[in-house]
């Protein structure tokens, strides 16, 4: 009797060449994947390059072309000398203050004086890149590092150790150095992110044109026309004003002080103020 033959076939190579060809176009994919990201990742890099090498810095200002991005204007009113303990604490104060800015920052530094001229900026710089994030590919972190240092920290630091040591003044015409150093701080009403006004300083206003000390307050200031001569230039600025504390018979009203500036930051547009103090003990 003759042996049936089998039904059974053998399965054709090509199942497994097909199989073979799908793992080929996956591994075909991933080789793409890979190839399109290391692209990605030198376009990145030769695009920093690029912008690196073509941005330009105002030597002036240090700020780059296109103006700072944040401003931060801070307002010294020594016409009282401050104790060695608030100089110490003041000093901390500024150098956080300005450590933690970003980059691009414009740090701007006046004083309240009795003398019209030394209103305005005494110090208005951005904020260069300190060389702790530089990219060692493509920059030198030493030569940023020191650039950071001799053109901004240790100008502003020095200016900022010549403002401590003032004499006493007989006058504080507070709101007319603050609007001086506005005006005089360079791009303060168009910096594209945050601005800030920092304000250390007793806010006893005391010149021929307001004094608290003659019982003055909002309602002689706007019978006068003062509300019409406010410029509106603080719109949405924060305001931190860091007290300094006053005794004395003859000092101000608290009410009469607090009316004031309450209503003048109101009428200058800005946010509301933050109030801290210096503290003398």
């Amino acid at each position: 009797m003759a042996r049936r033959k089998s039904s059974y076939k053998k399965k054709p190579s090509r199942v497994r060449r097909t199989y073979g060809s799908r793992r080929s176009s996956s591994n075909l994919g991933w080789y793409i994947a890979i190839g399109v990201c290391v692209l990605v990742i030198v376009g990145v890099f030769v695009g920093s390059q690029t912008l690196i090498s073509n941005s330009k810095v105002n030597e002036a200002t240090l700020c780059h072309t296109d103006g700072p991005v944040n401003v931060t204007a801070i307002l010294l009113d020594l016409t009282d000398p401050l104790s060695n303990t608030q100089q110490i604490r003041l000093k901390t104060i500024i150098e956080n203050e300005i450590a933690s800015s970003s980059t691009d920052t414009m740090i701007s530094l006046g004083v309240v004086s009795e003398e019209p001229q030394r209103w305005g900026s005494l110090f208005a710089k951005c904020k260069p890149a300190t060389g702790e994030q530089a990219n060692a590919l493509y920059e030198n972190p030493s030569l940023i590092a020191d650039r950071y240092q001799r053109e901004f920290l240790i100008p502003i630091s020095d200016k900022i150790d010549a403002t401590l040591v003032g004499q006493a003044e007989s006058q504080s015409p507070i709101m007319e150095a603050l609007q001086s150093l506005i005006a005089s701080t360079p791009d303060f009403t168009r910096a594209r992110g945050q601005r800030k006004f920092v304000i250390v300083s007793d806010m006893l206003q005391h010149s021929d044109t307001l004094s608290f000390y003659r019982n003055q307050g909002w309602e002689y200031f706007s019978s006068r026309d003062g509300e019409l001569r406010l410029a509106a230039n603080l719109q949405n600025v924060s305001i931190e004003i860091m007290r300094i504390p006053r005794s004395g018979n003859n000092i101000p009203s608290r009410e009469l002080v607090e009316n004031f500036w309450t209503r003048y930051f109101d009428r200058q547009g800005s946010k509301v103020p933050s109030v801290s103090s210096m503290g003398d003990l």
